[in-house]
């Protein structure tokens, strides 16, 4: 399973939403960012769908390892649960996530998650968790929305050829870090993903619009190539 075939199936999936959009929503029109909701996902795919305060009590934590759990997903009882106690970037990330694990891993009959909004970690995950992530960043930033909210919010068509000037859009205090950043660093990425003030208009973050953190919405703009280098 690479990554191109797990975004395919994301993308599938929100197509599917899409089509089914008028049985969803009656007499509603629903733009394209609301369609992006773990719960409407999960129950297209015939899952329930349900919001706790906590995972941790004996219901969820069979074992009692006293591990804090922020979603599950039971094939038994075709439902998947969802902490609300980390927040809401957590909150929607895990929820996505849980449904990654739906799709994409049909012989995973309970699966417990820890808290995790997408961003980067120190100690790498097992593949299965690789693979439920990249469909929920997949699934949360789909690549078409995410391009037509970057041009838009930084008047570019396609890739963002880095300048000075946007370099000091971007940081007037310190614009040479942006500038001289290496491509491997990230920076770039992340300043653009959390930009409130633009063009010397005020914005609403992308991380924001999307519902994600600051981190993972720099890694889907940086998968994306939307930021030419050098």
């Amino acid at each position: 399973m690479n990554e191109a075939s797990i975004e395919k199936a994301a993308t599938d999936l929100l197509v599917q939403i899409y089509r089914d959009r008028r049985y969803l929503w009656p007499d509603q029109e629903i733009p394209p960012m609301m369609m992006r909701s773990p719960r409407i996902a999960a129950m297209v795919c015939g899952y329930d769908y349900h919001e706790y305060p906590t995972l941790g009590d004996t219901q969820f934590n069979r074992h009692k390892t006293g591990t804090r759990i922020a979603g599950l997903i039971d094939r038994q009882s075709n439902k998947i649960a969802v902490a609300t106690e980390f927040g809401d970037k957590v909150q929607l990330f895990t929820g996505a996530h849980e449904v990654g694990h739906l799709v994409l891993h049909e012989d995973t009959v309970m699966h417990r998650d820890r808290a995790f909004d997408g961003s980067p970690l120190q100690t790498p995950r097992v593949p299965a968790e690789r693979q439920a992530d990249r469909f929920a960043a997949c699934f949360l930033m789909p690549q078409k929305l995410v391009k037509e909210r970057f041009e838009f919010m930084f008047c570019c068509k396609g890739q963002l050829r880095f300048s000075d000037v946007i370099a000091y859009h971007l940081d007037p205090n310190n614009p040479d870090r942006l500038l001289y950043a290496p491509k491997e660093s990230g920076e770039r990425e992340l300043a653009l993903a959390r930009c409130t003030r633009f063009n010397n208009q005020n914005l609403v973050s992308l991380a924001q619009q999307f519902g994600v953190s600051d981190s993972a919405m720099a890694i889907r703009l940086k998968e994306l190539e939307l930021v030419r280098w050098p």
